[in-house]
């Protein structure tokens, strides 16, 4: 009896170590899949994951062409690898060479240096040694499309369209598009507030146009009652040092359309865009319902006064 329980429990070692063993050997295996792809200096290490993808002394993140050098090291050692294209140049859809693409929704760390595209420590995205909020920097994600341009609907390049709710730094500085430290929401080296600055979230519709709903492209309607700082400048439009609501360049008191909604004079009936209707003589009134809307106890001219009643003739 005895015999057999210790060959049942030898049995059971057995077997749970060879389910270790085959659970070991899966994990090495998806491990090597995971880090498995291009290496192209023969080094041993995929691409993806090399901090010098081509071996010629220069990390990814200081190397004007990630994939393209001469080996300085190895079996390929003096041999010039990879590709002759700097990492802005149009036909470079690859920088890091790690076989996804620059604008694809895998590719995390556009020019290999290590520092996720999304990361604050993340300060020029497509490697070409410009600054991300440098007004020179014209191709923030290096997909060949300019910031600018009408084609450009994901600045940074992380699959978030720029005028998504769910896209809360349109130029990956790691500023908040709505936090009072990001100037320059769009990264095209303008402060928002900037007179010359006519397109504050960088979608390609000016700021006074009649279709642009979201200025500063925080996913918030410009006219919402949870939208409190219209252009993105960090100043809430009803604070008294936010002289420009809508960031067009004028003057709150020059501007006849001061939250940019492209509704003038009594078509408008929320001129600061609070999302709330106007209320001139705070009497809690909305003017468009208020026959004295300035308080001075007369009936406004644009309402009509009531019809008296017809008095038959004597």
């Amino acid at each position: 009896m005895k015999k057999r329980i210790l060959q049942t429990t030898a049995c059971y070692r057995r077997t749970a170590l060879t389910v270790a063993v085959m659970a070991a050997l899966t994990a090495i295996s998806a491990h090597a899949r995971s880090s498995s792809g291009p290496d192209l200096d023969g080094d041993g290490i995929p691409n993806i994951i090399d901090p010098d993808v081509d071996n010629d002394g220069l990390p990814n993140g200081r190397d004007s062409n990630v994939d393209g050098g001469v080996s300085r090291s190895g079996r390929l050692k003096g041999r010039y690898v990879g590709d002759r294209l700097n990492n802005d140049a149009p036909a470079e859809t690859d920088i890091d060479g790690d076989g996804l693409l620059d604008d694809s929704a895998a590719e995390r760390d556009i020019d290999g240096d290590g520092k996720t595209d999304d990361s604050a420590a993340e300060t020029d995205l497509d490697g070409d040694g410009k600054a991300d909020d440098s007004a020179a920097e014209t191709d923030i994600d290096g997909d060949n499309k300019a910031d600018d341009s009408a084609s450009e609907t994901d600045l940074d390049g992380d699959e978030k369209a720029d005028d998504s709710s769910a896209e809360t730094d349109i130029d990956a500085d790691g500023k908040a598009d709505d936090s009072a430290a990001e100037t320059d929401i769009d990264g095209d080296g303008k402060d928002d507030d900037a007179a010359d600055e006519t397109d504050i979230d960088g979608d390609d519709t000016d700021d006074d146009a009649a279709d642009e709903t979201d200025i500063d492209g925080d996913g918030k309607d410009d006219d919402a009652a949870d939208e409190t700082d219209i252009d993105g400048d960090g100043k809430d439009d009803d604070a008294p040092d936010e002289t420009d609501i809508d960031g067009d360049g004028l003057d709150n008191a020059n501007d006849d359309d001061v939250d940019g909604d492209d509704n003038v004079g009594a078509a408008d009936d929320d001129e600061d865009g609070d999302g709330k209707a106007d209320d001139d003589d705070q009497d809690g009134i909305a003017d468009t319902d208020d026959d004295d809307d300035d308080d001075d106890d007369d009936d406004d001219d644009d309402v009509t006064p009531p019809t008296p009643p017809v008095v038959p003739a004597p």
